[in-house]
């Protein structure tokens, strides 16, 4: 019997059995009664030799063994392991709503990331109570006696940054940008601004992903969610110069730049004038009336 015990003994040891399991193993073999089976592969492995041959029980405390014995009882469930790593970071969500299985959209949360409509203020440096300011500046574009260039008005910052610039170039192989100025001498709303800068602000409607300027109306479209950044008059630069610009919305209450009063001109705001006629060539007479100043609005959703 000794015997078959250290054999045991020492085929655990050989496969790094715990040493809980062994604990269990020498107390089992303590309990044991006189009766005692024998398997019949170690019988037949003996030659028959009961005398030194372990008994069931010892095979069940063997089972590790494989072999030799039976499979053995389940033993006792060990301790919790130690925490795993760290998981990767997630994707970023698409900027836009998400669709649910429904079909309707839902909005991403406030504060989300890249969530919101960017738009312009034209004649304020402050942005409206349903948005945030992302920085003031002041309107620049084409000089309004150029050909070229950009054609579009441009609100830019107060506090540039150069990356190693040329000073003293000719500049005859650039493009070049200028102030902006009223020139709303001749509409009485705004007479008072003639000549000074425009001011300008960009702003950032959060949570919301859709900007749409309506031109010839001052009001946003009812319903769905639209909200109204602010209103105010069409702009542009003048039909008969050189240069050409977008059309953009003023607000109807625009500031001017502190003692910017300097005639220099540079890219150049007017009011615009809706023109109708039945030949074609312009609106639809009856909604449209020739010669008002034409309203627009800037709408967020």
């Amino acid at each position: 019997m000794a015997v078959v015990q250290m054999f045991c003994v020492t085929l655990i040891l050989s496969l790094n059995v715990s040493p809980s399991l062994m604990t269990e193993i020498r107390s089992t073999n303590a309990r044991k009664t006189s009766a005692r089976t024998i398997h019949p592969r170690l019988k037949r492995d003996n030659g028959g030799d009961t005398a030194n041959s372990p008994g069931a029980d010892d095979c069940q405390k063997c089972a590790p063994i494989g072999s030799f014995c039976p499979v053995g009882i389940a033993g006792p469930t060990g301790p919790q392991g130690v925490p795993g790593r760290d998981g990767r970071d997630g994707r970023d969500a698409p900027v836009n709503a998400d669709d649910t299985n429904d079909g309707h959209h839902e909005a991403r949360p406030t504060g989300s990331t890249g969530a919101g409509a960017i738009f312009v203020r034209w004649g304020r440096e402050d942005c409206s109570n349903s948005s945030v300011l992302v920085y003031r500046g002041v309107a620049g574009g084409a000089h309004y006696t150029h050909t070229g260039s950009g054609s579009n008005y441009m609100c830019m910052p107060v506090d540039p940054i150069y990356d190693e610039p040329i000073a003293g170039s000719s500049g005859q192989e650039r493009g070049f940008l200028y102030g902006g100025e009223y020139q709303t001498n001749t509409f009485a709303q705004w007479n008072s601004l003639y000549q000074d800068d425009v001011p300008c602000a960009v702003c950032l409607a959060s949570n919301r992903q859709t900007l749409l300027m309506i031109p010839a109306r001052n009001i946003c479209p009812t319903g769905d969610g639209w909200v109204k950044e602010y209103s105010g008059y069409l702009v542009s630069e003048r039909h008969s110069n050189q240069g050409r610009t977008e059309f953009v919305c003023m607000d109807r209450d625009p500031r001017p730049i502190p003692r910017s009063v300097h005639n220099s001109n540079g890219v150049l705001f007017y009011a615009v004038d809706g023109r109708c006629g039945s030949s074609g060539s312009g609106l639809p007479c009856g909604p449209y009336v020739d010669g008002y100043e034409l309203t627009c609005a800037v709408c967020t959703m």
